[in-house]
């Protein structure tokens, strides 16, 4: 991160007089399949809650990109065939938008040392994680690409020059997806269902193909039937250029391209009627979606831990429990706002 130029580590007797100094602890979060995110715990001195509101906030739009997407794809007309699905991941997001110089101090950071070492102290020079402003202000930025993306999509006089990663993300094939493997019959997990259901007759079944992108944090999912797949991905690719440049000559070594290559090359901007989706997997030939075997294990693991005897547990316990299922309720039937908080509602009666 110091070689691509996002933080700085300064000897701390050389940066004790900045103004407007604080110093927060370091931490790391666990992910699964990467390595541990650093992080700063800005709420050891105040900082978040010192934070003026000034972001945009209603740009972290979270709880509804998931919904858009699967509306997108059941109300698609049948005639142009199954919606076609591609992911585009953006690298290093956080980290492509720059700070304010006199703000810097405020999110400096513990840098660990041996004991005996010259303390140290880490200065962010762009987005950092773990500031409650870093979030509002890059899905401002992600969502501003999503709104030019699609209103050049509804331009039907729009024509997308040719892309320079269009090409790699073409020339892969979408692999099955490992997520959508038929388990072993042995297995006491749900199984995935291949059958392609009957189209409800109250459903659309003319109108144009579909085409549309949306964006959940930094990762774009861009839907499109024949003959649009190739003008929206050029189109989506073009936006995250104009908002985040693309390499020039003149970079670093370091710098990346703002679309993660690495996932390019393991299929996510090819399309395919099988994505891996916000935590589902989604098959929109089949119109499904199901729970990838990781989180099902995952809730199986939770469920489990509790003896079918028991009759109490712990607050902690239960919330955990409550969490997961609030996260899977979209595929449960009549679960919508069922594991969350009682909301007062008004009388209907005179």
């Amino acid at each position: 991160m110091i070689n691509k130029g996002e933080w700085i580590v300064l000897p701390a007797k050389d940066v004790l007089h900045l103004p407007g100094l604080r110093l927060s602890p370091p931490g790391v979060v666990p992910q699964r399949g990467r390595r541990p995110r650093w992080i700063g715990d800005y709420s050891w001195w105040g900082i978040n809650e010192d934070t003026l509101p000034l972001a945009a906030m209603e740009s972290m739009q979270f709880g509804h990109a998931l919904d858009r997407i699967l509306r997108e794809i059941l109300f698609s007309s049948p005639k142009h065939g199954p919606v076609q699905m591609i992911k585009l991941d953006l690298s290093d997001g956080f980290y492509r938008i720059g700070l304010i110089v006199d703000d810097i101090p405020k999110l400096g950071v513990i840098f660990p040392t041996l004991p005996g070492e010259e303390f140290l102290i880490a200065f962010p020079l762009v987005l950092p994680m773990g500031w409650k402003n870093s979030p509002p202000i890059f899905c401002t930025a992600t969502e501003t690409i999503a709104d030019i993306a699609n209103a050049r999509i509804k331009n039907t006089n729009f024509n997308p020059p040719a892309h320079h990663l269009d090409e790699l993300a073409e020339s892969i094939t979408p692999p099955a997806h490992e997520s959508y493997q038929v388990l072993p019959a042995s297995s006491t997990l749900p199984q995935p269902s291949t059958t392609i259901p009957a189209r409800d007759p109250s459903l659309p079944t003319d109108g144009p193909p579909t085409k549309y992108v949306d964006i959940y944090v930094d990762d774009f999912v861009g839907l499109a039937q024949t003959p649009q797949q190739q003008r929206v991905r050029r189109i989506l690719l073009g936006a995250i250029d104009e908002v985040f440049r693309p390499l020039s000559s003149t970079d670093a070594p370091t710098r990346k391209e703002p679309v993660s290559v690495k996932k390019l090359r393991e299929g996510d901007g090819s399309w395919s009627t099988i994505k891996s989706v916000l935590g589902w997997i989604i098959d929109s030939e089949a119109i499904t979606i199901s729970l990838p075997p990781h989180r099902v294990a995952r809730l199986k693991e939770i469920l489990d831990e509790i003896p079918s005897t028991q009759r109490r547990i712990s607050v902690k316990k239960w919330h955990k429990i409550l969490g997961e299922l609030r996260s899977m309720s979209l595929a449960l039937p009549g679960a919508r706002y069922i594991f969350s908080s009682p909301c007062k509602m008004p009388s209907l009666l005179a």
